[in-house]
């Protein structure tokens, strides 16, 4: 991506002068100094197309608008170039004009400037494939209002991987549009692949703990394959729906597994897909406000020992040596009044001072 910054950056010097050369010298040019600006303002426009069909290759999903943004302000620049040399040539040399309108017919079929889209992204994994076509068909194939080439810019800009390496040689045109797509779907709209990768991704869920986050991933997930195998006409329904309940079931952790039984209430039914998915929503906002009061319940009790010692720290202050019972308190061992008795008397006094504190708490 930085090569094609600093490409950019190249090109950008390159408009910046030529505009300021045709702005000092237009009033006096001939029609070959004019025609000289022409070449150079079509060779700039062609030279940006390009680089900008790399960037939007290239580019992250987040930095699209800003590319087509700036392309967009770029072109401006450039048309407002190209006019005012073709309107100094057409006073110059009348019979420029008629070719001109040609010329400026064509290049407004090939400087459409692409409007700014959502567009999904897709990476090469079977499983989402049919979630982003139906996205992509519906904002970009079913727009009327843009041109196969840029469609094929949108296509690029939406693949990634390996989805992107099936299409990437490719170059931008009308015609190449419905080549790429086609690759694509000869690719990836291999109904039994696709069915092998949902069921796979359904199986493979991890077990997991009893927490909120962990049953909304399960349920975002089943809720996603379950979708994934309707777009097929695979109908979920009956005796699939109770293999698919016992699946969910078995990844559920103990204490769930007891509460999803509470809820059957001993009944005979196995439960449907639609009933446990309603359990499971219910039990994870559960967790997740008491995970909520939990924490509050921590914070208040933190405070209240952080209180209690504060209290416990200023009241020490306050402390009494055992032995002289003097303001400043200091350790019984520093204590000349300790320090001056007999060794007998010393331990006499410290097992008093321990029997008394033993009772104390």
């Amino acid at each position: 991506m930085e090569p094609l910054k600093t490409k950019k950056k190249v090109l950008k010097t390159a408009l910046t002068r030529l505009r300021d050369k045709v702005a000092s010298a237009i009033k006096d040019a001939d029609s070959i100094a004019l025609r000289l600006f022409e070449s150079k303002t079509s060779d700039l426009f062609n030279d940006f197309k390009l680089l900008f069909d790399s960037i939007f290759v290239t580019c992250k999903p987040e930095e699209l608008d800003d590319f087509i943004k700036e392309k967009e302000t770029i072109d401006d620049s450039i048309d407002e170039l190209r006019l005012n040399v073709n309107r100094k040539m057409n006073k110059t040399d009348p019979e420029h004009s008629i070719s001109s309108v040609s010329s400026c017919n064509a290049s407004v079929l090939s400087d459409v400037k692409l409007p700014t889209l959502s567009v999904p992204t897709f990476n090469g994994k079977i499983e989402n494939w049919i979630m982003f076509k139906d996205m992509f068909v519906a904002s970009v194939i079913e727009n009327k209002s843009i041109s196969n080439s840029m469609k094929l810019q949108y296509l690029k800009a939406s693949c990634r991987d390996e989805a992107l390496r099936v299409i990437q040689s490719i170059s931008i045109s009308d015609a190449n549009f419905d080549i790429a797509w086609k690759l694509l779907e000869d690719r990836y709209s291999n109904k039994r692949e696709l069915l092998n990768a949902i069921i796979k991704k359904l199986l493979s869920q991890p077990n997991i703990s009893e927490s909120s986050s962990a049953i909304f991933n399960l349920i975002d997930i089943t809720n996603e394959c379950i979708r994934s195998l309707e777009v097929p006409h695979y109908k979920v329904e009956n005796l699939s729906e109770t293999m698919i309940v016992f699946i969910i079931v078995e990844k559920l952790d103990k204490s769930t597994r007891y509460w999803w039984e509470k809820e059957l209430n001993n009944s005979e039914d196995f439960g449907t897909l639609k009933q446990l998915l309603s359990f499971l929503q219910s039990q994870a906002r559960t967790l997740q406000n008491s995970k909520i009061k939990e924490v509050k319940k921590n914070h208040n009790f933190q405070n209240k020992v952080t209180s209690m010692v504060s209290t416990s720290n200023t009241k020490s202050t306050k402390f009494k040596c055992v032995k002289c019972q003097r303001e400043e308190f200091h350790g019984l061992y520093k204590c000349p009044e300790f320090i001056n008795l007999s060794v007998h008397d010393r331990c006499e006094f410290v097992t008093f001072v321990d029997f008394s504190m033993s009772k104390m708490f």
